[in-house]
């Protein structure tokens, strides 16, 4: 059974994930591509679904050059994902 913390650090990794991949300019299947790994697989992550392995989280960080633990500080990123959006509509 999962505790407050471990939903915090998977919430944490999703919102990083995110913010990493936009920030990349990467979509969900270029990044999968990279990390041979499914666009299903990329978009469970990011939605929170569910934690990498340590193994998945080192070949995502590596796809996206970014140390492991990048993925998981706690900077939380949400409002400049959702304006990373907003940008890329216009």
């Amino acid at each position: 059974m999962k505790n407050a913390t471990d939903y915090i650090i998977q919430e944490t990794f999703s919102i990083n994930l995110k913010w990493y991949r936009f920030d990349r300019g990467y979509s969900q299947e270029k990044l999968a591509e990279l990390c041979n790994l499914t666009p299903k697989y990329i978009s469970d992550l990011e939605r929170g679904k569910f934690c990498p392995s340590f193994s998945k989280l080192q070949e995502i960080a590596k796809a996206l050059n970014v140390e492991a633990y990048e993925l998981l500080k706690p900077e939380h990123k949400k409002e400049e994902i959702n304006k990373k959006r907003i940008d890329e509509k216009k």
